[in-house]
């Protein structure tokens, strides 16, 4: 859970530095260690996960994040297309990642399923 809430935050700071860095500011290889971040908290989240699929794909969108970035600091990308991959990436983690955190239901609860289970709920 403690992973998951530090990925929360790094989403945020990604799509913070994609939102509000200048493009002459910026520094290309600093996501770099971020996208491994990410990758790293992905798999530790993972073991306390209710459904895995959410530290899954933090885990692809992290490597994303670095691959993309060390192809931007060996061949410079467009800084459009840096901003829409950075701002995806981090509002794609911190969202899955606030999910992960959030969604953990009853595993006691009776399950219905069904109009007639609908019906004699009413």
């Amino acid at each position: 859970m403690i992973a998951n809430v530090l990925n929360f935050l790094i989403g945020l700071g990604v799509s913070y530095f994609a939102i509000f860095a200048t493009p002459s500011a910026t520094v290309p290889w600093i996501l770099a260690p971020v996208g491994v971040a990410i990758v790293v908290l992905a798999l530790i989240a993972r073991r306390s996960d209710f459904s895995g699929w959410q530290s899954a794909t933090n885990t692809v969108l992290g490597a994303v994040l670095f691959v993309v970035t060390l192809i931007n600091w060996g061949l410079p990308l467009s800084p459009l297309v840096t901003f829409w991959i950075n701002l995806w990436v981090g509002l794609t983690v911190a969202s899955l990642a606030l999910w992960a955190v959030l969604y953990h239901p009853k595993v006691d609860a009776p399950h219905q399923t069904g109009h007639a289970s609908l019906i004699e709920s009413i």
